[in-house]
């Protein structure tokens, strides 16, 4: 225990960047703080830091060693939070973000029992189809579809999120259905600009990874109108199994070049890079991870 101290002790040292401004911090006396230094460095052997105009500075020995001590304090103070969740109940208000279509189908029917099973969690659930700004947006998590572009959050999957081209049986009545790349480009595309790639479609095909730059009469940020449009005949588009298994099914819509398949993307529980992820934003997620489990339309499509 000893150790741990000293360890927090240079740590804080290095953060605050004096001695005594540990000491107020910690409610020790200065001199009190330079023993604790003084016994950390004779344990060790080594000289970890300097004093220089009244600025504390680490050797190139008590660098190493700061990296090393953060990351063991990092683990204990994990360890010790994660060991009072055994003793606790999940509570508190959970601020959850997700998009429209896929919160109305994939996330909603699945609150009521959440709720039942934590019941001192409180939901805010909203619905944007825009990227956000967690942080600044003061949400405990979003649910995205799509590869993490910014490394100071942290994404856990939940589900894949496999694709098809499709269109409407009238579409492909009236306009036969495209069956190369260069065919495709002469078609009306209906692009959902949420994805970076925006109007460059990827596909897998014949073991190959190719492309092809599409336009049509719409681009929207909400499958939900692009997924109209197609219905009523207006265009090809591509579109997740998620939302239109059902109709491909019936029979409604009629998946086209089969043989080009659409990238996949993951479907991702975002929070921000903590040490520690609070006890109701685990259990969401976790509870989430295994209702997708049962759910066929989100587990991927590429072979083991």
């Amino acid at each position: 225990m000893d150790q741990i101290i000293a360890m927090r002790i240079f740590v804080r040292i290095i953060q605050l960047g004096s001695f005594t401004a540990v000491a107020l911090e910690m409610g020790m006396t200065q001199s009190s703080i330079s023993k604790k230094i003084s016994a950390l460095e004779t344990r060790l052997g080594a000289t970890l830091l300097t004093r220089s105009n009244r600025k504390v500075l680490l050797t190139e020995i008590g660098a190493n060693y700061y990296e090393h001590c953060l990351s063991i304090l990092n683990q204990v103070e994990e360890a010790e939070a994660q060991t009072k969740d055994y003793t606790l109940k999940p509570k508190g208000n959970l601020r959850i973000n997700v998009p429209v279509a896929f919160g109305r189908i994939h996330i909603i029917p699945y609150l009521p029992q959440f709720m039942k099973t934590y019941p001192d969690i409180s939901i805010e659930l909203s619905f944007l189809d825009r990227k956000i700004d967690l942080l600044g947006d003061g949400f405990d998590l979003v649910i995205r579809i799509g590869h993490l572009a910014d490394s100071n959050l942290v994404a856990r999957k939940l589900g894949s999120s496999p694709r098809v081209i499709v269109a409407s049986p009238e579409y492909v009545k009236i306009h036969a259905a495209p069956r190369d790349l260069y065919e495709l480009k002469e078609h009306n595309c209906l692009v959902y600009t949420n994805l970076a790639t925006t109007n460059i479609w990827h596909f897998a095909h014949q073991g190959k990874e190719v492309s092809v730059q599409v336009k049509g009469s719409m681009q929207s940020n909400s499958s939900d109108a692009i997924l109209e449009c197609v219905m009523s005949g207006i265009g090809i588009a591509v579109m997740p199994n998620w939302l239109i298994q059902p109709l491909l099914d019936s029979g409604d819509l009629v998946n086209i070049m089969a043989d080009f398949v659409p990238t996949e993307f993951p479907i991702n529980a975002v929070y921000p890079q903590n040490n520690y992820i609070p006890l109701k934003v685990r259990c969401f997620i976790n509870y989430m991870k295994d209702a997708y489990l049962q759910e066929p339309v989100l587990h991927s499509h590429k072979q083991a």
